[in-house]
């Protein structure tokens, strides 16, 4: 009976450290990965879709100016990779980036379809950001996600000036 005690008391200390463990590693970890910059004239044809799609409202993204865009030789991309680890015991479900924007920030836009970085797994996610003339790169993004249901978010400074 009392080697049955001891291993129960032992049973009981291993569940309360894993449960343990997953409520303190419930934060994603977010690496800059890479930003490439390109003009928009490099890209007709992609600037072409995008702007047919400001122009009727069906942009799959989040437009932080009004107005309709004008010449392609205005405008530049900015693909912004992260990677993003998951240490804890539960997938990160709808994982999206989003970008603090500055003024000349014209529109972003993420990865289409649902973004689910599994228990103990690393994905890089990307995001493209649409500015008006040439800018800096460091912006200060959030990545937000549900765990068990319940919304978090990390922010992360991205600056390749370091």
């Amino acid at each position: 009976m009392k080697t049955f005690a001891i291993l129960m008391i032992v049973v009981v200390l291993a569940a309360a450290g894993l449960v343990g463990y997953g409520l303190f590693n419930t934060t994603l970890q977010v690496i800059g990965k890479d930003v490439q910059v390109f003009s928009a004239e490099s890209q007709p044809a992609q600037f072409e879709q995008l702007k047919v799609a400001v122009e009727r409202n069906a942009l799959i993204g989040t437009r932080l100016k009004n107005g309709l865009l004008s010449g392609a030789e205005n405008y530049t991309y900015h693909v912004y990779t992260l990677r993003v680890k998951n240490p804890g015991l539960v997938d990160a479900q709808m994982v999206e980036m989003q970008i603090a924007p500055l003024g000349s920030d014209v529109l972003y836009y993420g990865e289409n379809g649902e973004v689910v970085i599994e228990a103990g797994q690393t994905r890089d996610i990307w995001c493209v950001l649409l500015t008006e003339g040439q800018t800096h790169d460091v912006r200060n993004m959030y990545i937000t996600y549900y765990l068990w249901g319940h919304p978090c978010e990390v922010k992360f400074t991205y600056d390749n000036t370091i």
